[in-house]
């Protein structure tokens, strides 16, 4: 016999009869959540800084520079970002073994800053820059770097926080690759941490949620104030052609 316990639906259901923030304090005074937080936080800013640098030079490379091959490396480009992480988990896991890499911060940082998706849109919002522009500092005695920091960087704001954000964002949801590359629990970040309240005889539903909670505030709070910029840096690089 089978039995269907169906609950009513009501406001309760959105709305607690009784509010606590016992789960919040079980969260980062017993489990001490606030390690996983920092990890994450410094993996997804750091990543988030070198890959500006990476994946900037390398779209301004692509835009404004005519070198052989150039299409064919970019094209390698684009289909990288296509590849399902877990076809390259393996391959990646052994070199950053044979690097020496792994248990380290490095291993969570380096393999994720040079990004195929994010060359794509600052190529395509580079490539509307006036060449006569980038021309007359040349003239003017202007290295390809000076060119690209003191130049190009002031003028593409949008882009910089939308291919930021999506860094930021990619790295704090990362998941699989934190859970093989770094197993010190003073490397766990946030979404292993989450995944660790889930044991084999309990689940820790309330410290769960308010984990989760926390892991969604975080990348809310950045990106509603900078969603003016997310968008426009979108619309003007990764729509194009």
């Amino acid at each position: 016999m089978i039995v269907l316990l169906v609950s009513t639906l009501s406001w309760h259901t959105f709305i607690p009869e009784h509010f606590s923030f016992r789960s919040y304090y079980s969260l980062f005074v017993e489990n001490s959540f606030y390690r996983p937080l920092l990890n994450s936080a410094i993996v997804a800013i750091v990543t988030v800084m070198l890959g500006f640098v990476v994946n900037g030079l390398a779209g301004f490379a692509f835009a404004k520079f005519k070198f052989r091959g150039g299409n064919i490396l970019f094209t390698i480009y684009l289909f990288s970002f296509m590849i399902p992480f877990e076809m390259i988990a393996v391959p990646l896991y052994k070199t950053v073994g044979s690097l020496g890499m792994l248990e380290t911060r490095s291993a969570l940082i380096l393999p994720m800053v040079a990004n195929g998706m994010i060359v794509f849109l600052y190529r395509q919002f580079f490539q509307d820059i006036p060449d006569s522009l980038i021309e007359s500092a040349v003239i003017d005695g202007a290295g390809t770097l000076r060119i690209f920091f003191q130049l190009l960087v002031p003028l593409s704001k949008p882009v910089i926080i939308s291919a930021s954000l999506m860094m930021f964002i990619q790295q704090w949801d990362a998941f699989l690759w934190p859970l093989v590359a770094a197993t010190n629990k003073s490397l766990k970040v946030i979404q292993v941490a989450i995944s660790e309240f889930n044991g084999e005889f309990t689940i820790q539903w309330g410290t769960i949620f308010a984990a989760t909670t926390v892991a969604i505030a975080i990348p809310v709070a950045i990106l509603l104030p900078l969603q003016k910029y997310y968008i426009q840096g979108i619309s003007s690089s990764g729509l194009k052609e």
